[in-house]
């Protein structure tokens, strides 16, 4: 046999494990995540924007590659699904045209990345699951936030003790808090499943920590409304199951920490006030600029002037991809309103049903066929903060941060991802 056919055959050997390219996938979009976090590390130009999005779209051609033929076809057939076309078509399209009628052609090409970039993550979900994003974005974001905090570390301690907000680089406080917030899900979901369980923990204390930092109030609000939505439907999923018992050890574990809880209470009366009096000042609750008096620290009004200004643009079809930024003053602080904007009421209809067919999905096939290792519930929850924060953070549907990627590769998804998540390889432990 000649050295050529003998790498042939290795190749055709390796090509034909769905394993290896269901790596390869996992490993683009993890270092897709990475670089979409890290580019607010620096002056955000046209090629550090874009940077993520050609290591999206390059890596799907690589993976394409990688696939064995009946896989490639497979997924290429669900590309090509009449119903997922038709969606991405009246999301999409509406806006790219209007995109067309601007003076700068930054609108359009937006619009033609961001169809690029939801044929690449549908392609790559179909190789990776639900398992694999999940996966990625927890590494990705954890290495994100440890190089970021690590870099910046006097900064964050500064801050977490200190009036001032945690501000590295170009993320912002409220940019940085949301990239925290919506990594912590992911990081328990690790915890969870007991592999590389103390650096997910640690990963999410740290999380924990430059959210406060930050003094973002809508991150935290964000975070809680998530996991409220989670623990319910975790407790609406036992309620259909037979009565669980719970281990002995968890059990004496539970009562030890609270007993230590009272105890410790109870020697520092004085230290649940201060951490009360330390929350108020840190959130800046009676402050006149960012206070509960504040409009939403402003926001009220800048949203106040695009509901005015609305009806007189081309408010069904939209005014062109990221045109808020450019027919604005000041930044439009809600996705919901600022897609409405830039897209139409009737393309940010059809995302917003979308989306919730994504979420019933992810719920119907928790509540009814739930594994215990199953990335479903972390879904949920890593969705719920996405949406929450989206009321007073400029993310819903794009492409220039992790979370909003993230959610972009769920708005592609199908029931079939939903229930093959339960099943996937990526589940074993390690």
């Amino acid at each position: 046999m000649s050295a050529a056919t003998t790498l042939t055959w290795i190749y055709t050997k390796a090509s034909i494990r769905p394993r290896t390219a269901s790596i390869v996938g996992i490993g683009v979009v993890s270092i897709a995540f990475l670089l979409s976090f890290l580019q607010y590390c620096l002056t955000r130009v046209d090629l550090v924007r874009l940077a993520p999005m050609a290591v999206l779209i390059g890596g799907m051609l690589l993976f394409l590659l990688a696939c064995p033929a009946a896989q490639r076809k497979t997924i290429l057939a669900e590309v090509a699904r009449p119903s997922l076309l038709a969606v991405t078509v009246l999301a999409t399209v509406p806006a790219l045209l209007s995109s067309l009628y601007r003076g700068s052609l930054y609108p359009f090409e937006y619009g033609l990345v961001m169809l690029a970039t939801l044929a690449s993550a549908r392609v790559l979900l179909s190789g990776i699951g639900f398992a694999g994003l999940l996966r990625a974005f927890f590494c990705s974001t954890t290495l994100g936030m440890l190089i970021v905090a690590g870099l910046t570390f006097s900064d964050l301690i500064k801050a977490a003790s200190g009036a001032q907000r945690y501000y590295p680089y170009y993320f912002e406080p409220n940019r940085i808090a949301f990239f925290a917030v919506t990594a912590i899900p992911a990081q328990l979901w690790i915890a969870s499943r007991g592999s590389h369980h103390r650096l997910a923990l640690v990963a999410s204390a740290l999380c924990v920590l430059v959210t406060v930092a930050a003094s973002s109030r809508g991150s935290t609000g964000a975070l809680l409304i998530g996991a409220a939505i989670t623990l319910f439907l975790i407790l609406a999923r036992n309620q259909r199951r037979p009565a669980m018992t719970i281990a002995r050890s968890k059990i004496a574990a539970l009562l030890i920490l609270l007993v230590a809880a009272t105890a410790f209470c109870a020697a520092k009366p004085a230290l649940l006030p201060a951490a009360g009096d330390f929350f108020r000042n840190k959130l800046a609750i009676d402050s006149k600029a960012r206070g509960l008096d504040s409009g939403l620290t402003g926001r009220t009004n800048g949203w106040n002037t695009l509901l005015d200004v609305l009806p007189k643009t081309s408010w069904l079809v939209g005014n062109g991809y990221r045109t808020s930024d450019e027919d604005f003053d000041f930044s439009v602080d809600s996705g919901y309103l600022a897609n409405a904007y830039e897209m139409g009421i009737f393309s940010t209809a059809v995302i917003l049903a979308k989306y919730i067919l994504v979420l019933a999905g992810l719920t119907a096939v928790y509540l009814t066929r739930h594994r215990p290792t199953s990335p479903i519930p972390f879904l949920i929850f890593t969705l719920g903060v996405f949406f929450a924060n989206g009321f007073v953070h400029r993310v819903l549907f794009g492409y220039g941060d992790p979370a909003s990627l993230f959610a972009l590769f769920c708005f592609v998804s199908t029931r079939k991802d939903a229930n093959a998540a339960s099943g996937s390889w990526l589940l074993a432990p390690g």
